[in-house]
């Protein structure tokens, strides 16, 4: 069979429309690196299971993973919202949000009001209650004024019960949550799973990572799945280092409390991160004394892979992390130690096409992306493989009406520039299927859609993922990437061609020198080492893009740049990575 990677969008609930779509490339190709960013990442998740079912048989094709994933979209579609339970304390705010999302074209501060009277029905039927009881006397005693007192009476005390009782669910329950109204396992109310409940189980019975009896135990983990060379990769972002993270994480930087845990994670999952380890001493008392260190690497679970990718902030809890912070000093009584909080991927990356990429693919990375459906614009396309790069002009200029567009339209800028232009990008653009959904009625915050909406979201997926396999042109692709990119090499490497041999301004060594002759503070290395290894390479690069200057100042012809190749906004550079591994240093530099 043939290989791919495959990305995927966060969406919360428009990730419906993944199950079907993975199936149908998983037909043609053997899914060797899969990632995506909250509801892409629960997709991720649930495919690398699937290819890791199939990876343990590969004589008999095993494809048993994969129809479960046909099952779990159609389990999805019989009770979706079940999923998503709020803790008791902030169900008012739950009841509220979602009267809000399913009021559509209605006010939606009209619903929002309806539907915090219902959410709070009886602190407001007491307000009321005291103030029709003021009017009623007045009424008996033909004291108007004693009547107007008891509206007045009724409508303050109601806005003061209600503006109190909102005050402490946002203020208070809410932060206490971690900011988030649904924490993921399932609460005493019901006896359905929750969100992070059910993936758990389907991830494993997915993956056919199960006991004797039929019953997962340890959950799948990142080394189970690089035994047979799939890779599995996410987005998070720790809120309180102003930074994102690719998971599985790769640094043994961060510890976990086996209490805060229990709250969020199967209890089978919780005692498979503490088994064997040993809790960290000497915390403090102000800090949790369960605080455990989190697997890393092989041993990360896929589960924790995809949970902390999906914290949808105000509708799914954070999830929080520990570590040393060693740059505050240290005394009495005060500990470095630090509590990080861990929310969406779509914070810092929601579509990271950039994933698995690299200079001259030996293999497509799929993107499947999900957008906006307009009438006027898109008429009855929903699903569409662009067939010619695209150009930043072909991004869709909205309307901006009200503040909160206006606020809305600041913070989808801010977080998602970066993935939306490099997904426009030639060599990009091109593998990248668009899915486009209705706002008002599928996908995004509609927890609520019914089964008719759900499976036509699935039918869009299956129609997404045949037209990768049936459309993409894999050689044209190729085609494509090394004419975007070798014309960016090659200026890239006469601009250091022409720096090598220069003096920088006001004078200096040259780099030709510095690489030999220079004493580092730094990052020593032996004067063997710098002599054969690293002066004769980049002479090798800057000899190359010499003659290429060269070969240009005579011949501008015989530039690629100047030969029908792509126009594109776009640079090689040195790029900071979010799955960087940083090791804690002590104060003098050395390594703890």
């Amino acid at each position: 069979m043939r290989e791919c990677d495959l990305v995927m969008k966060g969406g919360i609930t428009s990730g419906v429309v993944y199950p079907h779509a993975i199936v149908e490339i998983a037909r043609v190709y053997r899914l060797r690196s899969i990632g995506g960013t909250s509801a892409g990442a629960i997709a991720a998740a649930v495919a690398a299971a699937a290819e890791h079912r199939r990876a343990q048989s590969p004589g008999k094709d095993d494809f048993a993973g994969y129809d479960g994933i046909v099952a779990i979209a159609d389990e999805i579609g019989r009770d979706m919202k079940s999923l998503f339970q709020p803790a008791p304390r902030l169900r008012p705010l739950f009841d509220i949000l979602m009267g809000m999302v399913a009021a559509g074209s209605v006010s939606k501060l009209r619903a929002a009001a309806m539907a915090t009277l219902r959410a709070y029905g009886g602190r407001a039927l007491v307000a009321t209650g005291i103030g029709l009881a003021m009017v009623v006397a007045g009424l008996v005693q033909s004291n108007l004024w004693l009547s107007a007192l008891g509206i007045v009476v009724g409508i303050v005390l109601l806005a003061m019960v209600i503006g109190f009782a909102l005050w402490r669910a946002i203020m208070v329950d809410l932060p206490a949550h971690d900011f988030g109204i649904c924490p993921g396992l399932r609460q005493k109310d019901t006896d359905k799973p929750a969100l992070t409940d059910w993936l758990a189980d389907h991830i494993d019975r997915v993956a056919g990572n199960l006991d004797p009896a039929g019953a997962p135990v340890d959950p799948l983990t990142i080394g189970q799945l690089s035994d047979y060379g799939i890779e599995i990769a996410t987005i998070t972002t720790d809120l309180s280092s102003g930074r994102p993270y690719q998971l599985p994480l790769k640094s043994d930087l961060h510890y976990f409390s086996k209490g805060e845990f229990e709250v969020l994670f199967p209890k089978r999952v919780v005692d498979y991160l503490v088994r064997g380890r040993e809790p960290l001493g000497g915390v403090g008392q102000h800090l949790p004394q369960d605080l455990y260190p989190l697997a890393r690497g092989r041993d990360f679970p896929v589960l924790l892979v995809a949970r902390m990718s999906l914290s949808f902030p105000g509708l799914i809890s954070a999830v929080p992390l520990y570590r040393f912070d060693d740059l505050l000093p240290e005394g009495p009584g005060r500990s470095k130690i630090r509590r990080c909080l861990f929310s969406d991927g779509g914070i810092s990356s929601n579509f990271p096409i950039h994933f698995f990429d690299s200079f001259l693919p030996g293999r497509p990375t799929f993107g499947i992306m999900l957008s906006s459906w307009e009438q006027d614009r898109h008429k009855d396309v929903r699903v569409v493989l662009p067939n010619h790069p695209r150009q930043s002009t072909h991004l869709p200029a909205k309307e901006i009406t009200g503040i909160g567009g206006f606020l809305s339209a600041i913070l989808n800028t801010s977080k998602d520039w970066q993935d939306t232009l490099q997904s426009l990008l030639p060599g990009y653009a091109d593998r990248i299927v668009e899915i486009r959904l209705d706002d008002a009625r599928e996908g995004g915050m509609n927890l609520a859609m019914d089964r008719a909406t759900i499976e036509q979201l699935g039918r869009y997926g299956r129609e997404a993922g045949r037209i990768l396999v049936n459309d993409f042109a894999f050689d044209e692709h190729r085609w494509l990437r090394a004419l975007s990119l070798l014309p960016k090499l090659e200026g890239a490497l006469e601009s250091m061609a022409g720096a090598y041999r220069a003096e920088p301004t006001g004078g200096g060594m040259t780099y030709e020198t510095l690489l030999t002759g220079y004493k580092p503070l730094s990052y020593k290395n032996s004067s063997a080492w710098r002599k054969k290894v690293l002066a004769p390479f980049v002479t090798a690069l800057a000899a190359t893009g010499g003659s290429m200057a060269e070969a240009n100042a005579a011949l501008g012809s015989r530039s690629l740049r100047k030969g029908n190749v792509p126009k594109a906004d776009s640079n090689l550079r040195l790029v900071a990575g979010a799955d960087r591994a940083p090791v804690r240093k002590t104060d003098t530099g050395g390594e703890l």
